[in-house]
Formats: structure tokens, C-alpha cells, sequence
């Protein structure tokens, strides 16, 4: 394996880590009480160069890959583009169930996040969960494919 793809799978690795503390050890379950704020703002602080890392060499890796093999770009943009639409499914999905499992969004008296606005304790699995990854990194590929085409 060369340097490069060595240092895109240890980002992808830890960043794929830290959406998965952020999700699963720092995110407050609806059915407890909290009161110790969020925590998870910490480790999103920390984390935060590992992703843009990922993210850096993801599309570095993907606009190699798409120069190197010109007649897939299509192909790859489009799988890449349903992948997104699925994504997308999902991740409102999950956002729904999370919702009703708080009681209501920020606005309703009777929610658990009354009042808290909508990044907190109990929301950071919203913005930190498998589906965001993905589609952070999916869109990432989408970009290194349509700078490649737009050099064609």
C-alpha cells in the first residue's frame, strides 16, 4: 500500500471513531437526565482536524483515482449521487424517531430539549452518527469527481 492510502484509511479510522464517541458515549440517551451540558462540544473540538484530514485526503484520493481511471468517473458520480439520495433517507429517518423519542423539538414545552436549541447534550448523534459520515464522505468523493470532469 503506498504512503498516501496508508494515511487516507488511518484518518478515514479515526475520524470514523470520533463520529462514533461523539454519537455513542457523548450523546445522552431521551430516556436519562442530564445535567452535566454537553460534553461532546469537547470532543468534537479535538476530533475536528482529524476530520477535515479525512476529508482532505478522501477527495485527494478521489481525484486521483478519477484521473487514473477517466471512463468510470460517470459511473462512480452516479453511484456516488444515489448513495447520497439513500443517505439522506435515512439520516431523516433517524432524525424523525430521535425527535419523537425527545418528546418534540426545541419549541415544545413538553420536549426534553425545551428551551436547549438544537445542538445539545441529547442532539449530537443528529450531526455525529454512521449516516453523516458517510454522506460527508460520499459528498467529498462527488467534489474530487466533478473537479476531475470539469478539467476534462
Amino acid at each position: 500500500m503506498r504512503k498516501k492510502q496508508i494515511y487516507w484509511s488511518l484518518s478515514f479510522l479515526f475520524s470514523f471513531f470520533g463520529f462514533y464517541l461523539i454519537e455513542h458515549l457523548f450523546t445522552v440517551k431521551p430516556h436519562v437526565v442530564s445535567g452535566n451540558g454537553n460534553l461532546g462540544i469537547l470532543v468534537i473540538f479535538l476530533f475536528t482536524p482529524v476530520f477535515i484530514s479525512s476529508w482532505i485526503y478522501t477527495f485527494k484520493l478521489a481525484k486521483v483515482k478519477m484521473v487514473k481511471e477517466g471512463k468510470t468517473t460517470i459511473g462512480i458520480l452516479l453511484f456516488a449521487l444515489a448513495g447520497c439520495v439513500l443517505l439522506l433517507i435515512l439520516i431523516n429517518d433517524y432524525t424523525s424517531e430521535l425527535i419523537t423519542a425527545l418528546g418534540g423539538t426545541p419549541d415544545n414545552p413538553e420536549s426534553k430539549i425545551y428551551r436547549f436549541g438544537w445542538f445539545n447534550q441529547y442532539t449530537n448523534s443528529l450531526f455525529f452518527n454512521v449516516y453523516t459520515f458517510f454522506l460527508s464522505h460520499v459528498l467529498i468523493v462527488i467534489s474530487g469527481s466533478i473537479s476531475v470532469l470539469r478539467k476534462i
